[in-house]
């Protein structure tokens, strides 16, 4: 008995093949294609105009972006962003939900919605924020500091009042994001002057406990006085030393030096007026005898004898010799007394400097012992009022910024209100469009499906493909 044996297999198809099916599912396809259309028609036919109203605003670079430490001074001026972040950042702002929800509470949700609402006031403000969300267009371009606002609605009147009220709303939130800081700098710099009241009661309660009057004046003053001190001393001990050297030297002196010496001696010289005398009488002998008388020899003999005994030495010596002090021994004996004196007085003065260099000195060891605590509460104290003086200036620049701002000049300006448009645009052709395309595919689509999950070979050139065998004849199936 032959036994038979059945493989099951898809047919496969050339690309004549389906579309040739495709034309037997034709009618299939019209008629799904028309009723997608039609649904589709109904639906675009039925979508109303859209106003759409438009809006400028221009986002300079202010303040509020660059950087500034919120204490101390930045030694360099901070960073300023790019023009284009400022843009996206303030459009970031504008499309906040805070804005939204200061739109609706501005204007209300009928307002927004443009229609009477009923029920939950809750539900009817979520759907305004849902509706403004949706319809409202924040456009940024790459390096521009424009943001463009579009706000679509199916009335232009209500269209440009809630784009207004947006920008009116997002000018009050951004002043609320950028708030005022000036209430608290004052806060703070009053902290501070507390802090320095406190301070300066300290600092004045360790100068009072101390006996200092000012501490950087003291150590000053110390230090100045030492020196002055310390030269005087080292002047005053060179003039000791000179003194007493000084003093050594006329002692030696005066101990080789007579106290007292002859002041006057009376010489005899009796022989001398003899001789004088004689010689006189010769003269007055001559005027009556001859040289050769015997008186004028007698008395010439005598001068001889008188002249020979002169001239021998023993004539002439001290008749009578007074003495007292020596003037040059008193005069060292004063200069002495004096130097010792001087010397003395030098003593008494070195003593007395060195006396003043130790209490200095002691002065200023307490001083070095107290400066770390006097560096802690005076560096406080500095540190205090930097704080105070910087923060009074923040706070004059804050407020004078405030009333920039207040009389508009900010950085965010609005360059077009919005105004209500006057052609409106719809959507219904390129809704067909897309109704077409979808009816279209949606058709092509059924007509594939409906090919390729056909049983059967329905062409002999796909029985010749997927058996791999000639197909030889074709006969028409027989109708049962």
């Amino acid at each position: 008995m032959r036994s038979t044996a059945y493989v099951t297999t898809r047919p496969r198809y050339g690309v004549l093949d389906v579309v040739g099916m495709l034309f037997r599912e034709l009618l299939l396809m019209i008629v799904i294609f028309l009723v997608i259309f039609a649904i589709g028609a109904f639906a675009a036919f039925g979508l109303k105009k859209s106003y759409t109203a438009t809006g400028a605003v221009f986002a300079g670079i202010g303040q509020e972006y660059v950087y500034q430490p919120r204490v101390g001074t930045a030694e360099r001026g901070g960073q300023a962003p790019q023009g284009a972040e400022v843009a996206n950042s303030e459009a970031a702002i504008i499309g906040s939900s805070a804005v939204r929800e200061r739109v609706v509470l501005a204007l209300g949700a009928p307002a927004v919605l443009g229609k009477a609402t009923k029920g939950d006031v809750d539900k009817a403000n979520a759907a305004a924020r849902k509706s403004i969300g949706t319809s409202l267009g924040v456009l940024t371009a790459p390096g521009s500091s424009v943001v463009r606002l579009t706000y679509k609605a199916d009335d232009p009147e209500r269209a440009a009042r809630i784009l207004n009220t947006v920008i009116e709303q997002y000018l009050a939130y951004r002043r609320e994001v950028f708030q005022d800081k000036t209430p608290a700098i004052a806060t703070q710099r009053m902290a501070f002057e507390d802090d320095l009241a406190n301070a300066d009661q300290a600092y004045e309660s360790f100068l009072r406990t101390n006996d200092i009057g000012d501490f950087t004046a003291a150590k000053t003053t110390l230090a100045a006085t030492y020196q002055t001190v310390f030269t005087d001393r080292m002047s005053t001990q060179s003039q000791l030393n000179q003194t007493s050297q000084r003093l050594n030297t006329l002692m030696a002196q005066q101990a080789s030096t007579p106290p007292e010496i002859a002041l006057q001696q009376d010489l005899n010289i009796s022989a001398q007026d003899q001789i004088l005398q004689l010689r006189t009488e010769r003269e007055q002998l001559l005027s009556r005898y001859t040289p050769d008388a015997q008186p004028v020899r007698d008395i010439e003999a005598r001068i001889v004898q008188l002249q020979s005994y002169v001239s021998s030495g023993t004539a002439v010596g001290p008749k009578e010799v007074r003495t007292g002090p020596n003037p040059i021994w008193t005069e060292l004996e004063t200069t002495r007394i004096n130097t010792r004196a001087e010397r003395d007085s030098l003593a008494a003065r070195l003593s007395a400097l060195d006396r003043q260099l130790n209490d200095i000195r002691a002065r200023q060891a307490r001083l070095t012992a107290l400066e770390s605590e006097n560096s802690t509460l005076a560096g406080n104290r500095e540190v205090l009022t930097a704080n105070i003086r910087e923060f009074q200036q923040r706070e004059s620049q804050s407020r004078a910024d405030n009333a920039l701002v207040a009389a508009g000049a900010d950085n965010v300006t609005v360059l077009e209100r919005a105004q209500p448009p006057s052609t409106a645009k719809s959507l219904k052709i390129p809704a067909l469009a897309a109704v077409f395309l979808f009816a279209g595919f949606t058709a092509l689509c059924v007509g594939l499906l409906r090919v390729f999950t056909r049983k059967g070979f329905t062409t002999p050139a796909s029985v010749a493909r997927t058996l791999d065998m000639p197909v030889l004849a074709v006969a028409p199936a027989k109708a049962r």
